[in-house]
């Protein structure tokens, strides 16, 4: 294989920058669809936001389905019809009984609407890379991602920054795995919905036992014509830097790459997100070094993807039951914060020219914005490296 490692761009944080100028969004505080809900109130909003990280350069797509769930739409009261929201089909099998097919109460959301709404996010994705120009070019075919959060994320208030889960069964691979799976049908059970998903991923995961979970839902999944490339990425709010629950990530790398059996899977990609950037040069060679022990003396062209897109908080804190970011008062103390595509540029040079990952999928979360994925991609062109080459749409 090439002795340069490819690079490709991730967007950025869809909900704060549906929360920052020109869109202003308000985020309803009894709901916990989040950005999801963009789907219900108006899905030419989150176009546009999609549009416009294909215009900085960014050629995977993440849909707007994080904090989407059966739950999370029968606990969120209707928004009057208008003519954008998709029509919910009655005969798509959402693994629900013909009663399910009805809303218990009229004014919040059944499982086949819900299901309408979660599979909508797909080609509301995939349509921006052909309705966009970027660089001169238009009908850039891209890549879109799944974006599937952790179980916290669906929680109110949401709890994938501390894995204080709810309740205690959701705590176990054997919850876990049920959750995941029955999430994941909503989507591959509709071969149009899925045959337009080029990845599936699961993101900001605070639990060991959820790694695990999805490693098993995987390995059940990904066979035949239904197989599709993955990744699993992890928080690590800690200043330890371990998961919320406490793990290392020594067990957490090899959570997500060891053989538990014949077949089990690995992912295409492992990685961090929605973890502070200041973090994350130690947390990549950490990484390496466990994957190193799982993989052994396998080649790169064996090795994973590493996947990474860490937040833009530029020492701000998302605080879940005021649901607003806080200054950090030690940050703010130590003044200006290098820009966050300098740095993000310095890391991920230095772990492609290490040279132990196949390739490189970058990016953001929180607080950041187009204007970000547009400053890294140019700082990464601008890079004398030899060590990665960045890919084009």
């Amino acid at each position: 294989m090439s002795s340069k490692i490819p690079i490709r761009l991730l967007d950025a944080g869809l909900g704060t920058t549906l929360e920052s100028p020109p869109h202003n969004a308000k985020f309803r505080s009894d709901s916990s669809l989040w950005s999801s809900d963009f789907l219900i109130t108006s899905p030419k909003t989150l176009s546009g936001v999609h549009q416009a990280f294909v215009e900085a350069g960014a050629n995977v797509l993440l849909t707007a389905t994080y904090q989407a769930s059966l739950q999370g739409f029968a606990a969120t009261r209707k928004v009057p019809e208008s003519s954008s929201q998709p029509k919910a089909e009655p005969t798509v099998d959402v693994n629900t009984t013909k009663e399910d097919s009805k809303s218990p109460h009229d004014d919040v959301y059944s499982a086949v609407e819900a299901a309408s709404f979660m599979r909508s996010a797909v080609p509301l994705a995939k349509q921006a890379f052909t309705s966009t120009t970027q660089g001169g070019r238009s009908g850039n075919t891209g890549h879109v991602a799944l974006s599937l959060g952790a179980y916290g994320a669906i929680m109110q208030p949401s709890a994938e920054y501390s894995g204080e889960y709810k309740p205690e069964s959701m705590l176990t691979v054997e919850g876990l795995q049920k959750w995941h799976r029955e999430r994941l049908r909503i989507f591959n059970d509709d071969e149009a919905t899925w045959s337009s998903i080029d990845y599936v991923s699961f993101e900001t995961l605070p639990v060991l036992n959820e790694v695990r979970a999805i490693r098993a839902v995987m390995a059940d999944q990904n066979t035949g014509n239904h197989s599709k490339d993955w990744w699993i990425s992890c928080v690590f709010p800690n200043d330890d830097l371990t998961l919320p629950d406490g793990s290392p990530v020594s067990k957490v790398v090899q959570a997500m790459l060891e053989h538990s059996g014949d077949t089990a899977q690995r992912p295409w990609g492992i990685g961090i997100n929605c973890t502070d950037i200041k973090k994350l040069h130690k947390l990549i060679l950490q990484y390496e070094d466990a994957a190193e022990h799982v993989l052994g003396t396998l080649e790169r062209a064996h090795w994973p993807w590493l996947v990474t897109y860490p937040d833009g908080a530029q020492g701000s804190i998302y605080n879940t039951e005021t649901q607003k970011w806080e200054i950090d008062p030690e940050t703010k103390a130590r003044g200006p914060q290098r820009p966050w595509h300098e740095e993000l540029t310095e890391i991920i040079t230095n772990a492609a020219e290490r040279g132990r990952w196949r390739g490189i999928l970058v990016g953001g979360c929180c607080k950041t914005t187009p204007d970000d994925i547009r400053k890294l991609k140019g700082a990464l062109r601008l890079s004398k490296s030899d060590a990665f080459y960045l890919e084009s749409g």
